[in-house]
């Protein structure tokens, strides 16, 4: 008997061991004192949370349906949820019966204008790390809009809608003029992006006119009136700086079923991260809000191995929806045959990986040389590398090279079954190799919806080749200019000394001379365009193929020409 029950004793106490060796794996909140609507802070409670999930070698971190409240003061120092170092790990929240997210981090924070907001989430290198289930949003929220109800040539007052901020003093960033009749962006240009409003800040600031609770506001601004009118809606942002959620230095990172619907600044960003897997993200403007975020939905910065974004839905960005690139560097100073100083332009400074390539650039002609040592030293308080290779530096590098930098270069990008609305910007803007976009709805993007070239002065890059854009349907896009072009699907390089944007149309012709590196072995193939001034718009590329696309009601179908597109095949397009 004594034997027997020494024996149950001894299984108890695995049984006991194993479970709570489960329970440690996976990790509720609720049982560190968060607790979902109950409008109380739950960022320390999450905090430790995530300090005993690393402890314990816990696997997941799970939150039940409702609302986080996340009150982080000064929203321009403090980051609500950071996650650091923790590998093979998943931040999960539910769902509701439909599958769609149930579990929203709201941030509240101290109001004022012109903010940098710092993230809700920071996720700084997790290696096979998963976000799933989540909505985020802020509290006021960031932007606002409202229908014109009186404009007398000198001044706009505007009707806010109804779950829409009403702040006196607000500032008139990235705004937008809406046709309410439809719900899309007019086919106009913006009246405000960002700089611009520092210049005229008196006359770029809202009033509230008598009661709040009327929700009438008022702009003493002759520029805006001229091109608004009454009917018509407007959105605007108390800022154009910031980034909500941020992912650096993540391998293997999985982003699935995560909302957005208020956004400081860009909405989402990953920078050097490696092989990013991507589904069912949706950047939306909920209930009466027009906007979402003053800048791009999902920045891609200087990112590795392959990105797969499979049905994304993004709306009411002020730039681009999904922006892809890295940087340029220029040669500073070279050292001796195998080591070269580089020097940045602007931006952040990442590690280059030893083992990458370096291109420079000579005429059409690109030599690679492999990085065999890569040291951050910067130039007169600039970014800058000093980089030895395995190979000897090409005898033609002088400090005008255009270098390229694959270490920052997405080795393959693929976007399929995705839809972008009503973005003032470019829906998918590339400036990487090896891509493919296809089977996407694109409609009411203000510059080309797909827009495929390096920002050679802006030093964002690289140039692209091996592009293949098939099978999507893209609808009144591409009135304003980038890089020079409208249309529904632009192609080229911005040149050095030209603007990101805008064009000065007295210098168009001297500045379409310039050559940068061709743009190659780019494929357009079965799209279908339609409800617009130009359809596809080529230049500077060699090897492009557009074949089979469709176009209606589109004044000019393509708009490439041979001698600044040699190697090119145009061929059953109707």
């Amino acid at each position: 008997m004594i034997y027997k029950g020494f024996l149950v004793v001894i299984a108890m106490w695995i049984t006991g061991h194993h479970m709570g060796h489960a329970r440690d794996k996976i990790v509720n909140v609720t049982d560190f004192g968060a607790f979902p609507d109950d409008s109380k802070c739950d960022i320390n409670a999450i905090k430790q949370a995530l300090e005993h999930a690393k402890t314990v070698g816990a696997k997941a971190l799970v939150f039940e349906a409702g609302t986080y409240d996340l009150f982080v003061g000064d929203v321009t120092k403090n980051t609500a949820i950071e996650v650091t170092k923790l590998h093979d790990f998943t931040m999960r929240g539910s769902k509701d019966s439909e599958g769609n997210p149930a579990t929203t981090f709201l941030r509240h924070y101290d109001f004022r204008n012109d903010m940098y907001g710092k993230p809700i989430l920071s996720v700084r290198e997790c290696n096979n790390f998963r976000l799933q289930h989540v909505i985020f949003d802020n509290a006021p929220r960031y932007s606002t809009a409202g229908e014109v109800i009186a404009n007398d040539g000198q001044s706009v007052t505007v009707k806010i809608f109804e779950g829409n901020p009403v702040i006196d003093g607000t500032l008139f960033f990235t705004s937008n003029i809406w046709d309410l009749s439809t719900k899309t962006l007019k086919k106009a240009e913006s009246p405000t992006y960002g700089g611009d409003v520092y210049k005229k800040k008196e006359e770029y600031t809202w009033h509230v006119e008598g009661d709040p609770a009327e929700r009438i506001m008022k702009l003493n601004s002759p520029t805006v009136a001229s091109g608004v009118e009454v009917g018509e809606g407007l959105s605007w942002h108390f800022s154009y700086k910031g980034v909500q959620v941020n992912f650096y230095g993540c391998h293997d990172l999985f982003v699935e079923n995560v909302w957005t619907y208020n956004a400081i600044g860009f909405c989402m960003q990953a920078q050097a991260c490696e092989n990013i897997t991507a589904g069912k993200i949706k950047i939306m403007a909920p209930d009466n809000q027009l906007a979402v975020g003053s800048r791009d939905g999902w920045k891609l910065y200087a990112c590795r191995g392959k990105i797969v974004m499979d049905e994304l839905y993004m709306e009411g960005v002020r730039w681009d929806g999904q922006n892809v690139h890295g940087s340029f560097l220029s040669p500073y100073r070279v050292i001796n045959k195998n080591t070269i100083w580089l020097k940045k332009k602007k931006g952040a400074i990442l590690p280059i990986p030893e083992g990458s390539k370096i291109g420079f650039w000579n005429g059409r002609e690109e030599v690679l040389c492999t990085v065999r040592k890569s040291v951050i030293r910067p130039i007169e308080n600039k970014g800058g590398f000093l980089l030895t290779f395995e190979e000897n530096i090409p005898d033609f590098v002088t400090d005008k090279t255009l270098c390229q930098i694959y270490g920052w270069n997405i080795d393959h990008y693929a976007l399929s079954n995705s839809e972008f609305r009503n973005i003032a910007g470019s829906a998918s803007l590339i400036r990487n190799t090896d891509v493919t976009i296809v089977n996407n709805t694109f409609d009411h993007i203000m510059y080309p919806a797909i827009m495929i070239g390096a920002a050679i002065n802006e030093g964002e890059g690289v140039v692209p080749k091996n592009v293949r854009i098939e099978n999507n349907r893209i609808s009144h896009s591409g009135w304003m200019a980038r890089y020079g072009i409208t249309g529904a699907i632009g192609i080229r390089n911005q040149e050095k000394g030209e603007k990101l944007v805008f064009f000065d149309k007295d210098k168009a012709a001297a500045k379409l001379k310039k050559k940068s590196p061709p743009l190659t072995n780019i494929q357009i193939i079965g799209n279908t365009i339609m409800y617009g001034e130009k359809g596809i718009v080529a230049s500077g590329t060699l090897d492009l193929l557009i074949k089979g696309n469709v176009f209606r009601q589109v004044e000019e179908t393509i708009v490439a020409d041979r001698k600044s597109n040699p190697g090119m095949l145009v061929t059953g397009n109707e």
